[in-house]
């Protein structure tokens, strides 16, 4: 009776891990097929054409509903599509800044945005810039041009967070670092997020 009811658990036990590994199978199938399919990368669009008012402070608004600071630099001098971008000058550095959570290790972001650099100063020190920082632990910024179109040049920036306990929130912006005017417009960030679909208020 003994050895008929080891039998019969350990028949069991086998079925279970066979069932087991069999939905462990097809969960890992359907998360990759929902990942090549772009399900768990969020895309997040800042094209300036938007602005919203919290406590007395004005941001841009993204397409899909996240704020950028630095709406002070909105203008309608030039755009590279629509009727807005942001104007940077020596006097107003920054514009277009999304910031994130605090990050961990090993998070991917993809960012770029278009610019169009007016010369107004001989002084050629500077750049115009794409720049991620985490606080004084990371930094990381391009300025060279991935593209151009119609006198505008567009600056592409991919990234890792390198393994490190982090204690400041991932910050994406645009930065002019240069003596001349500076217009960006049509900013992008894309990142994993499995969780985006149950964030709180952006």
């Amino acid at each position: 009776m003994n050895k008929i009811t080891s039998g019969f658990k350990n028949k069991t036990l086998v079925q279970f891990v066979r069932v087991a590994l069999l939905i462990a199978l097809i969960v890992y199938i359907i998360c990759r097929i929902l990942y090549f399919l772009g399900f768990f990368i969020e895309e997040i669009n800042c094209t300036a054409e938007q602005t919203i008012t919290r406590n007395n402070k004005e941001y841009l608004v993204s397409d899909n509903g996240y704020r950028f600071d630095n709406a002070n630099g909105r203008t309608n001098e030039k755009a590279m599509e629509g009727t807005y971008s942001v104007k940077l000058t020596p006097d107003n550095q920054f514009g277009m800044s999304m910031t994130f959570d605090i990050p961990k290790g090993g998070e991917e972001y993809e960012a770029s945005v278009w610019c169009y650099e007016m010369v107004t100063s001989a002084d050629t020190t500077g750049w115009p810039f794409l720049v991620v920082s985490v606080g004084n632990q990371f930094w990381k910024g391009v300025v060279e041009f991935s593209e151009k179109k119609d006198g505008w040049g567009k600056l592409h920036l991919k990234f890792t967070i390198p393994p490190a306990r982090y204690k400041d929130p991932v910050v994406i912006y645009c930065w002019n670092s240069s003596k001349n005017v500076v217009y960006f417009d049509n900013m992008m960030i894309k990142r994993k997020n499995y969780w985006k679909f149950f964030r709180q208020d952006k």
